[in-house]
């Protein structure tokens, strides 16, 4: 019984930490990262090297990011972690402290394109003769 309850805390745990989450664009805006805001995905330069060429792409819709240079990569606590160099608590606490905009960590119920939680599409069948050969009959065995 006492392994129930504490499963439904930390369920309930998490989900108070994701709702909590601040938006990748606050945690941008914070380290003064050159990006275009009106643009929902982009390069900009990294945060956490010198980079000449921008080479830190983002997609602010689904809060994730991605250094191409340094190979590093995450949401928006990832970056707080790897730039202040501290733990997952750390960051909390310096998002929590900083006042950054946070969002739905979850998206509600939209769908993400190539993601499991997406779905599968569904392929019509088709109403074609296909004797072994996938349908398709070149040219010039056509009749």
């Amino acid at each position: 019984m006492d392994a129930a309850v504490n499963l439904s805390r930390l369920r309930n745990d998490f989900e108070d930490q994701e709702h909590e989450k601040p938006t990748l664009a606050a945690v941008l805006d914070h380290y003064e990262i050159d990006y275009n805001p009106e643009r929902t995905t982009g390069m900009a330069p990294c945060p956490l090297h010198e980079d000449n060429t921008p080479s830190f792409s983002y997609h602010l819709d689904r809060g994730l990011w991605k250094c191409h240079s340094c190979g590093e990569g995450g949401d928006s606590y990832t970056l707080i972690m790897k730039k202040e160099k501290t733990t997952f608590a750390g960051a909390r606490t310096l998002a929590a402290s900083l006042a950054l905009a946070t969002g739905d960590a979850g998206g509600g119920d939209r769908r993400l394109s190539g993601s499991a939680y997406g779905g599968r599409r569904s392929v019509p069948s088709r109403a074609r003769d296909h004797r072994g050969r996938g349908g398709y009959v070149p040219a010039w065995r056509r009749s």
